[in-house]
């Protein structure tokens, strides 16, 4: 008896485990893409955005601080520019090329809201079903400053073959 007991609770603990691992799976073929992306709940949508700004931000600033180290002539005297001469520095002229995501607001008491990008994300892969296999770190440079699209721009980009899907 004690034996048939602890089979069905054997049983029933794994039977949970595979719901419960099912249920959170993701396939291979949406990872990185539009399924994997409309799985997350919001929170976990605005955390990857949240990582994809910071780390852009911070890697594209280290690299640009290297510029100074790599393009500097040390003879060479650099103007440091003011409201209306750029800085001509090798690591100002590549912060001045990098993008900015200005669109994230913070917002006293709730913490950062991210979605100026994750709206657009999702509705763009739940309205076009058949763009999922487009990665969303492709889309999310598209939301920089200098690019920001909406869902329906990204759709005519993917119409017109300028958004391809991750083989």
């Amino acid at each position: 008896m004690a034996f048939a007991i602890k089979s069905m609770l054997s049983g029933g603990v794994f039977a949970i485990f595979l719901i419960i691992g099912n249920a959170a799976q993701v396939g291979t073929k949406d990872v990185d893409r539009g399924g994997e992306w409309l799985s997350w709940s919001p929170a976990e949508r605005a955390e990857y955005v949240d990582g994809f700004i910071s780390g852009y931000l911070q890697g594209s600033n280290s690299a640009c601080n290297v510029a100074d180290d790599l393009f500097s002539d040390s003879k060479a005297s650099y103007r440091l520019g003011d409201e209306n001469h750029p800085s001509d520095m090798p690591s100002a002229r590549c912060l001045a090329k990098m993008e900015s995501y200005s669109k994230a607001k913070f917002h006293e008491g709730f913490g950062p809201d991210f979605t100026a990008y994750t709206n657009v994300i999702t509705e763009f892969y739940s309205k076009h079903s058949e763009y999922r296999g487009i990665a969303f770190i492709n889309l999310i440079k598209l939301l920089s400053d200098g690019n920001h699209k909406t869902a329906d721009e990204l759709y005519q980009m993917a119409l017109k073959g300028e958004l391809h899907p991750l083989r």
